[in-house]
């Protein structure tokens, strides 16, 4: 992978665990709304102005951002759910790491699986993800991954890793460069947040918006983090030929959420933690040299 991939991912990570810490202590639904409304009030506008008077990006790959927004809420709906029945140090590394795995089978489907290198990457980010979890190394059972947290973790790593390969698919058909990159963003997260609104009407979830317009603050700071973080994806999805390791060399943002969790947060286990991290790290190192 050529060093400015590697940047854009790197880049991407740290502001990408950044949003998730910012968000940490709210609640999940109401955030997810938010930056639905701040990215259709305030970034949608600029986009469907570009639209107008450069090269267009919704009339090349429109089944791409409907297709990647569907799978976007139903990211949003798992994250939305598991953050609900466990901490941020378990969901959040789970939801990242396997879609690495899934993205990496899917590209063996396709003939095009990674190299012994890349694997031995790869999985040594499963493993430290399976870790990270844990407080100590006696509670590694069965029981520990499957129970009701897990399937929602499952169902937000199943949308990661379908609008990842959509959005591969989609930004190769784009001329390169991060305006498309952003534009392509944008439009695919305002679909999403669109149809996750309407899933959480159908449901019947409570929304409760900032009643000031002070308190859009965060939402808006979280709002510009998470585009610009995805925005740096997409734009290295054009410059390497692997999705599995793009989205793998990102997981490095496990590792600081992990560390930011334990010792920001306080929340427990960080003796096994951090050493999962280190794991995490050695893998993602590997897939930087695959």
């Amino acid at each position: 992978m050529s060093l400015f991939s590697l940047a854009l991912v790197f880049l991407s990570a740290l502001m990408h665990a950044g949003w998730n810490l910012l968000v940490r202590d709210q609640r999940a639904i109401n955030m997810f709304v938010c930056i639905t409304i701040v990215a259709s009030v305030v970034l949608a506008p600029l986009v469907l102005l570009a639209e107008m008077f450069a090269p267009p990006v919704l009339s090349v790959v429109p089944l791409n951002l409907f297709f990647g927004g569907a799978l976007l809420a139903i990211y949003y709906v798992g994250m939305t759910q598991s953050y609900r029945g466990g901490d941020f140090t378990v969901a959040y590394p789970l939801a990242r790491a396997l879609p690495v795995l899934m993205v990496a089978c899917t590209e063996v489907v396709l003939g095009d699986a990674p190299t012994l290198l890349g694997w031995i990457g790869i999985v040594l980010i499963a493993a430290g993800s399976m870790l990270v979890p844990l407080q100590s190394l006696r509670e590694l059972s069965f029981a520990r991954y499957w129970n009701r947290t897990t399937l929602w973790i499952l169902l937000a790593a199943t949308g990661i890793a379908g609008y990842t390969v959509i959005d591969r698919a989609g930004l190769r058909q784009l001329p390169n460069g991060l305006a498309f990159a952003m534009r392509y963003s944008i439009l695919e997260a305002v679909i999403g947040g669109v149809m996750y609104f309407l899933l959480l009407r159908i449901a019947r979830e409570r929304i409760v918006l900032p009643q000031k317009l002070t308190d859009w603050k965060l939402p808006f700071i979280t709002t510009f983090f998470v585009f610009g973080s995805y925005s740096l994806i997409l734009w290295a999805f054009q410059s390497d030929d692997r999705a599995s390791y793009v989205i793998g060399l990102r997981q490095i943002s496990i590792v600081m959420g992990v560390v930011a969790g334990a010792y920001l947060f306080r929340e427990r286990g960080a003796r096994l933690r951090i050493p999962a991290a280190l794991i995490i790290t050695m893998g993602v190192i590997l897939l930087s040299f695959a």
